[in-house]
């Protein structure tokens, strides 16, 4: 048998074992040092489901009453994609427009001091040049705190099997929640928005009298020329009259 043996000057390597035996008291404090610790944070610890995060996203809202989505995509919507995304740390860049309004939401890299974005941002939207109509744009903080809580749903009844009666009552559900409902929820206090969707909007059914068509030789294609260029999609602003709204 033969004994290990250490060269002289050379250091033996760090055992665990050997210095929490030799250095009880130390290791016994060292302990009850991280295990009171422990307990604080334990106790003062918040738990938030959706904390108080700095999120590295900007909105840019600009409201345009009256004007229809292709609008607004083609006169607001497109020219302020066009001056923000230069911005630096940009990662993300996308846009919602809908009828009156429109959303570019602006997603920064992790880490990107907003104070600095946002001034940016407002650099860029100073130079802009939108209809005269439009307000000025609003920049907008995003927050997962103030995201939407409640969704209400609106039910009618209707006669079993009656498609008619169906649309009918689809119809006016749509026409009160935009009408009526919306308007009574938005100056609540502690609301910010109110969005209405589904449902069934107002339209405009043609119907086709295929006799009087062949009668006068006009065929259908020329009925759906002429339909589409008829339909034009101008905004001709909005007249509000007590309770009532016209178009």
């Amino acid at each position: 048998m033969s004994a290990a043996t250490r060269e002289p000057g050379a250091r033996a390597g760090f055992n665990l074992v050997e210095f929490s035996t030799r250095r009880r008291v130390t290791v016994a404090m060292a302990t009850l040092t991280f295990v009171l610790f422990g307990l604080i944070a334990l106790r003062d610890l918040k738990v938030n489901l959706l904390p108080d995060l700095s999120y590295p996203t900007l909105t840019v809202r600009t409201d345009y009453t009256g004007a229809a989505p292709a609008e607004i995509e083609t006169l607001v919507t497109q020219p302020v994609e066009e001056a923000v995304g230069v911005v630096k740390n940009l990662r993300k860049l996308t846009s919602v427009s809908r009828t009156g309004q429109s959303d570019v939401v602006l997603q920064f890299a992790w880490g990107t001091t907003m104070d600095q974005a946002s001034l940016e941002v407002r650099d860029k939207m100073e130079a802009l040049q939108l209809p005269l109509e439009a307000k000025a744009p609003v920049l907008l903080r995003f927050n997962p705190s103030t995201e939407p809580i409640m969704r209400l749903a609106l039910t009618g009844k209707t006669a079993s099997g009656n498609d008619a009666d169906a649309v009918r009552r689809l119809t006016e559900l749509r026409r009160y929640a935009d009408d009526d409902l919306k308007k009574k929820l938005e100056p609540v206090e502690g609301v910010a928005a109110v969005k209405v969707g589904g449902g069934l909007e107002d339209e405009v059914q043609v119907d086709i009298d295929q006799q009087k068509l062949a009668a006068l030789n006009i065929p259908i294609s020329t009925v759906v020329d002429r339909l589409k260029q008829e339909n034009v999609n101008i905004s001709g602003g909005r007249l509000e009259e007590g309770s009532q709204r016209y178009l």
